[in-house]
């Protein structure tokens, strides 16, 4: 079990890390789009970096505000 002071120091690093601006979610949000785009094209693509890339679209589109929907289009452009 962890003590407070653990705790506290931990939560300390965690609050170390910068925030992302919104355009840094942004181009991260395209160039996911286009792997994502380029992978589903491919003959055989994994699944599991597919379903990754998918999640993590889905994802940053949810911290830009978009809709699930809309990120579902983009997706299948």
């Amino acid at each position: 079990m962890t003590t407070l002071e653990e705790y506290a120091e931990r939560m300390h690093d965690a609050s170390k890390e910068r925030m992302r601006s919104q355009a840094e979610v942004h181009a991260r949000y395209v160039k996911s789009l286009e792997q994502y785009r380029l992978l589903s094209q491919s003959e055989n693509p994994p699944r599991d970096q597919r379903m990754m890339l998918f999640h993590e679209v889905k994802v940053l589109g949810w911290v830009l505000g978009k809709r699930d929907k809309d990120v579902a289009n983009e997706l299948n452009k």
